[in-house]
């Protein structure tokens, strides 16, 4: 992480999982491994890029369509940049990975002075897998 090193210097972070649930105990979908990059381009421009993994093997399925997962760059408890992803679908009885790239508006000292990526609090809408297609290794019901 980030997608090519080449383009310029790169800081990293991960953020081992994000579950949502249906209720205290059952997680409906997750998104695993959250890997995030900040890279200062030839050109200037600063990126943010996330990867991870949508985890469908638990009870639900959902996608950021309506509910953005948010990632905020901060120095202390000052917000220097957000970034919102609409991220995919996560779908019954798949484990798929998943990536998202945004330039974000950052001067060099802002850049330099961002000392974690913070994910606020999001709710999502998630469905159900009882009655899903079968898919091959799934939970039953998926």
């Amino acid at each position: 992480m980030p997608g090519d090193a080449a383009l310029g210097p790169a800081r990293y972070a991960r953020i081992s999982h994000v579950y949502f649930y249906s209720n205290e105990d059952d997680a409906a979908y997750g998104l695993l491994d959250i890997e995030v990059s900040l890279q200062r381009r030839g050109d200037g421009e600063i990126w943010l890029e996330a990867y991870c993994i949508g985890d469908g093997f638990q009870s639900g399925r959902g996608s950021g369509a309506e509910h953005p997962l948010s990632f905020e760059l901060r120095s202390g408890e000052k917000c220097l940049a957000r970034a919102e992803w609409r991220y995919p679908a996560v779908l019954c009885g798949h484990f798929d990975p998943m990536m998202f790239a945004m330039r974000v508006q950052l001067s060099d000292a802002e850049l330099a002075s961002v000392d974690r990526v913070y994910l606020p609090e999001v709710s999502a809408e998630a469905e159900s897998c009882i009655g899903a297609p079968a898919v091959f290794g799934g939970p039953q019901g998926h």
